[in-house]
This record gives C-alpha cells, sequence and structure tokens, in this order.
C-alpha cells in the first residue's frame, strides 16, 4: 500500500513538472528567426550597407568598413520590390507570401558564431521590438575576426514603422 501510494505521489509530481514546462511558449506574430542568412544577402546589397567593424575581403586584403558605417542596420521588407534588391534570386529556404507576412532584416558586426533565437517581440507605437538571446557556451572560445551577420525575422504582416532589435 505504501508503495502504492508513494508511486501515485511520484507519477502526479512528474506529471505536474511536465505540464508546468509545457507552457505557452509561441513567440508573438508567428515570428520565426533566420538567425544565419548571410548567404541569403545579394552581394551589390551587402557592399552598399556594410556596418562599423566588420572585416571584408576587398581587392585581396583584408579590410574593416567604414568608420562611418553604423553598427547595425535594419530594413522592413514588406514587398517584392524590396524583396529583390536584398535578397539573391535563387533563395528557396522559406515559403513566403506579401499578402500575410513581412520579413525583416537585421544585420549587425559581431565576433560570434552562435545560434540565436527570439524570445520576445513587443510593439508600442509603431515600434516593433524584438529582443534575441545568443547560445551560451563555455569552455573553448569561439570568437572570431568581426564579421557582418544578418539575421532575417519572417512574420505576420503587421503597420510598423521601426524595428529595434536587443539582445538579452
Amino acid at each position: 500500500m505504501v508503495k502504492r501510494i508513494a508511486f501515485l505521489c511520484i507519477t502526479i509530481i512528474i506529471s505536474l513538472c511536465v505540464l508546468a514546462g509545457c507552457g505557452n511558449n509561441s513567440i508573438k506574430y508567428n515570428a520565426v528567426l533566420y538567425d544565419n542568412a548571410n548567404d541569403w544577402i545579394r552581394e551589390e546589397f551587402l557592399n552598399e550597407n556594410r556596418t562599423r567593424g566588420a572585416y571584408f575581403d576587398i581587392g585581396g586584403e583584408i579590410n574593416s568598413a567604414d568608420k562611418s558605417n553604423p553598427k547595425s542596420r535594419t530594413f522592413i521588407v514588406d514587398n517584392q520590390e524590396e524583396y529583390d534588391e536584398i535578397f539573391i534570386s535563387d533563395l528557396n529556404e522559406f515559403d513566403f507570401d506579401f499578402d500575410n507576412q513581412m520579413l525583416i532584416v537585421f544585420t549587425f558586426t559581431t565576433i560570434y558564431h552562435r545560434n540565436n533565437k527570439i524570445k520576445s517581440l513587443d510593439m508600442q507605437n509603431g515600434i516593433l521590438k524584438i529582443n534575441y538571446k545568443m547560445e551560451s557556451k563555455s569552455g573553448v572560445g569561439d570568437a572570431s575576426v568581426p564579421y557582418q551577420r544578418w539575421f532575417v525575422v519572417k512574420l505576420d504582416l503587421l503597420n510598423i514603422d521601426s524595428v529595434e532589435f536587443e539582445e538579452n
């Protein structure tokens, strides 16, 4: 009898723990982060939109981008013309519908190649704030020469004026 009660208590505790961990983890606006979209960007667009501190191979020499460049750049893509200006023509990574969805393109200089994920999205007064978190690593270092990284966020079509990214 005692074994049955102990088994029942343990089963209930495990069930509660599992249910507590299964909360609503969905991200607002059906947002999906593609955190390594460097190969998706047209070379001409990259050259016109470099970020400060990133190193580029220019004519066989590695040069840092102009100090007048911003640390990051953000683009709101909600039509085919903007899409074609930014992305390579043979990009088949995801299905996209301009009638119901939009893309946010964010580029910045970093030294890490770690995975990232969206933590939260919040919209106030036409400003969409996207909080993201970089994967934690310990032990051997994983830093590199500063490079320009590109994020693409696919989400529901919103009426926004600007976007702010914040790493948490």
